[in-house]
Parts: structure tokens; sequence; C-alpha cells
């Protein structure tokens, strides 16, 4: 009887996300879902003045989803890309009024060819952690459809470095680093507009 209801019972993301991170490592990229904090401060970088669809790259359990509503972005703005099925299944329960697409995000613009134009790209991507073909693949497609002053939000636990968005032809905007996350990310913030040089 307790299985049964145990296998009735919507899981807890950090379960969720402990499964994903074991069967895939790579496309995961961490132990444990973004704290509340980080995802506060990725989704205070949205520009709700600016007009068009607020689209999020790897949901996984929704943190940083939960976080853009929170901020005040429309669940009807919204356009949640996810690779797994079991997280699209689960973000779709979750958020029954944003628009989860379960697809590749390295076909870029095409997943989503009928909600434009885009007014920001929230990225919980391990970039640093996929293969750097697929790295290429993914942010060429999404930096070239962006138009100027559309920002591209990017998380990282990598706190040093150069970043692929920066080699598809974006400009570094801001950074900040949440100590308080565990492990320590950082987020950063690309634009095709003129910004200052990218930090070191």
């Amino acid at each position: 009887m307790f299985s049964s209801l145990m296998s009735r019972m919507t899981p807890m993301p950090a379960w969720i996300f402990l499964r994903e991170f074991l069967r895939h490592p790579g496309a995961v990229g961490a132990l444990c879902p973004s704290s509340g904090r980080l995802a506060e401060r990725i989704a205070r970088q949205v520009d709700l003045s600016c007009e068009g669809w607020i689209v999020e790259l790897g949901a996984g359990t929704g943190a940083v989803t939960a976080a853009l509503l929170r901020h005040g972005v429309r669940p009807e703005r919204l356009i949640v890309i996810e690779r797994s099925g079991y997280m699209a299944r689960h973000l779709r329960e979750r958020f029954p009024q944003v628009r989860v697409i379960q697809g590749d995000a390295g076909e870029g613009e095409a997943l989503i060819q009928d909600y434009m134009p885009v007014a920001a790209v929230v990225s919980g991507l391990p970039l640093r952690s996929l293969p750097s073909d697929q790295v290429t693949r993914l942010t060429l497609a999404w930096s070239r459809g962006l138009g100027p002053q559309v920002r591209v939000i990017q998380f990282t636990y990598a706190l040093r470095g150069g970043s692929a968005w920066l080699a598809a032809g974006l400009t570094w905007m801001a950074h900040e680093t949440v100590w308080s996350n565990l492990p320590p990310a950082r987020v950063e913030v690309y634009t095709r507009s003129e910004a200052a040089a990218p930090p070191a």
C-alpha cells in the first residue's frame, strides 16, 4: 500500500534532479537544482519592459521558471525548452499555463518559430560540460536571431574563463557571483549592443 501511494505522488524536484543527473550527468551538470537565491538573481536580469517572449533553455525541475514567474513574467509569455521527457512532464504538471517544449535547444528558433520575437533567453544549460560541437551549434543557433538589446542570461558554476556566447558574437554586459549557492555560481548577461569588456 505504501509503495502504491508513493508511486502516485509527484516526485520532489531534488529527486527528479538526482535521477536525471545519474542518467545523463553531462546534460544536467550538477547534483542539485539551483538555489532559490540563484534563481532570483537570474530572473532579476530579465527586462520585463522588452516586448517579446521569454525563453528558458534547460529548465530542469523549474527553480528558475518559478523565479521568472515571481519576477513578473506572465506565464503565457514564457516558453520553456527541456530535452528530458521526464523533466518536461514534471514542468507541465507544475506550470500548466507555461508553454513547455520537449526538444533539443540546439535547434534554436526553429523550436519556437510560431512564437516570435524573443525578448530574453535564459539558459541553465551546462555549457562547460557539453561537447564543444554541441555548444557551438547551440549558441550560434540562438545568438543569430537576436535583435539589439535582447539579453542572454547564462548561469555557470565556472567562476572564471571565457564564454561560448562571446564566441557566438554576443557582447558581455554584466555578471554577478552568487556565493551562497551550492556550488557558488556566476550569473552572466550578454547582448548584441556595445558594452564593457568581459570579466577575467
